[in-house]
């Protein structure tokens, strides 16, 4: 049996959807979806103790932090052309920080955009986290 993916005529505003799933995964509580924080942002949220179980313990700390801080901060709207909730930017630490969502086909490879972003079930969102340098 052939599946066809499913395309939204031209004029089917999907951002509504889209917005959702984006929140979602923004939010953790989205199965097909991951969060992935760059190396120069874990390392400032690490510090710079001695022992690697306080590191790895004040990086989680940091890392549940952050996201709630970007959970509850209202996206600007000039950050969010398309109402899609997609990119946001925030202040911690002292630092500029983005984030990011990218859907691609839930097809395991991240090698292309999903076709149908406001489907869960066919699409894959990986939500960045950086320092604004790291952009």
């Amino acid at each position: 049996m052939t599946q066809l993916a499913q395309v939204a005529p031209a004029d089917t505003d999907r951002s509504a959807e889209i917005a959702a799933l984006n929140d979602a995964a923004r939010a953790g509580s989205l199965v097909t979806s991951k969060t992935v924080f760059t190396r120069a942002l874990a390392d400032i949220l690490a510090g710079e103790d001695p022992d690697p179980g306080t590191r790895q313990f004040n990086l989680m700390m940091g890392q549940r932090a952050l996201r709630r801080l970007i959970n509850e901060t209202p996206i600007d709207p000039g950050n969010d052309p398309h109402g899609e909730r997609d990119f946001g930017v925030v202040e911690h630490l002292g630092h500029k920080i983005f984030w990011k969502v990218d859907v691609y086909a839930n097809d395991g490879t991240f090698a292309w955009g999903s076709e149908v972003p406001w489907n869960a079930q066919q699409s894959f969102r990986v939500v960045t986290v950086m320092l604004a340098s790291d952009w």
